[in-house]
């Protein structure tokens, strides 16, 4: 483990009661400190990967759209699309 710092937070009773002390009783976690210190680096990891995303996919498609916005699906296509997708599930349900 690297460097550790104190560091002063203010949590509701119900995320430290109910969530954080359970947790760490629960033996999941070794401490309250670890549990923390994990979430905020799956945080941290999942911002990371939200950011690569955008980088390496939304941009680039957003780029290829102002270059040829003729290459853009009609807004009534796309709610076809997404009304037929909605009705299968329906019937997927149903049976």
């Amino acid at each position: 483990m690297g460097q550790t710092n104190r560091l002063n937070i203010t949590l509701t009773d119900e995320v430290v009661i109910k969530f954080v002390r359970s947790k760490a009783a629960s033996g999941a976690y070794a401490s309250e400190s670890d549990l923390v210190n994990q979430g905020l680096m799956a945080l941290k990891e999942e911002s990371e990967e939200q950011e690569r995303w955008e980088r390496e996919v939304v941009v680039p498609a957003y780029n290829r759209l102002m270059a040829d916005p003729s290459s853009a699906i009609p807004i009534e296509e796309v709610e076809r699309h997404l009304e037929e997708r909605r009705r299968q599930r329906r019937q997927l349900k149903a049976s």
